[in-house]
């Protein structure tokens, strides 16, 4: 079922009706997170007041890679402002044509072409003047359930903790945000290069759980997150290995309640070509294990 499955998106991938896939999917995906938004507004949530959107301002820095997705980088920065107006973004781009985009608190890294996601957050984390970073992606927006002056808040009361994973929607296939990240549940990091130093799953306080992994969308401690950084080496397949060398060396924990829209689409003929060419970098990284673990 799965290989059929794989196989029909492949033949809408580079097929004739790509275009209409991908036009479909970006309208679907809007009215998901208008939808969602306005949901969780009745609810009660709320967009930051003026004290948090001071206090995130001051404390926070935003980057992102950017590859052959403008618009989608552009609406991330847009949802940024639109949040925490004054928010400091860096985005790191390598596209085959500089992204066009300005802004008061903006700063654009023009990289040669295709120089990969870990070199382009490298990058844009050296420019961080702030206590903290928020790690994101081109395709995902703050969401009124993100709160991210929150998980700031979370951090400096608890010195212990250095990283705060954030739920993901996902579109077009939308569920629970705290069901998503159940898959996370398993990565206990054994075999890690080092034991983390406070057990897998355990419970901090009644919303933040330890987990040896969480999405790549996060907020943590700038300092810590260059003391790991991200391999140059490693183009594509950035996310299991950077959680595995931060094994033993920060301490990160899901924040279950919030909510970050993710809404990539696969019907990008441009981006996909570059995205799904990991080979090198499977490669790479199987070596670069079994050579850890004969040491």
């Amino acid at each position: 079922m799965k290989n059929a499955v794989k196989k029909a998106a492949k033949k809408l991938l580079y097929g004739p009706l790509s275009p209409i896939a991908l036009s479909a999917f970006s309208l679907i995906s809007d009215l998901e997170y208008r939808y969602f938004n306005s949901k969780w507004k009745k609810q009660g949530w709320k967009k930051p007041d003026q004290d948090e959107i001071n206090f995130v301002c001051e404390n926070v820095t935003v980057i992102y890679k950017s590859f052959e997705r403008q618009k989608m980088a552009k609406r991330l920065y847009e949802n940024l402002q639109s949040y925490y107006p004054g928010i400091r973004v860096i985005i790191a781009d390598d596209s085959s044509a500089p992204l066009d985009l300005k802004g008061d608190s903006l700063e654009v890294l023009q990289l040669p072409f295709n120089s990969g996601l870990s070199y382009g957050l490298n990058r844009a984390l050296e420019k961080v003047q702030t206590p903290y970073v928020m790690r994101m992606d081109d395709d995902e927006l703050l969401t009124v359930r993100t709160c991210l002056g929150k998980q700031i808040q979370f951090l400096e009361a608890h010195p212990e903790i250095d990283l705060v994973g954030f739920c993901t929607l996902t579109a077009i296939r939308c569920m629970n945000p705290d069901k998503e990240v159940t898959k996370f549940t398993c990565f206990s990091m054994k075999g890690a290069p080092k034991q983390l130093r406070i057990p897998h799953m355990t419970q901090i306080d009644g919303n933040h759980f330890v987990m040896g992994k969480v999405p790549n969308l996060y907020v943590a401690r700038t300092d810590k997150v260059r003391g790991v950084g991200w391999d140059d080496n490693i183009r594509m397949l950035d996310h299991q290995d950077f959680f595995w060398r931060a094994a033993g060396n920060m301490v990160s924990v899901i924040a279950l309640g919030t909510a970050v829209f993710h809404y990539h689409n696969p019907f990008q003929r441009q981006y996909q070509k570059y995205r799904q060419d990991v080979e090198k970098d499977r490669e790479y990284i199987s070596q670069k294990r079994i050579g850890k673990l004969q040491k």
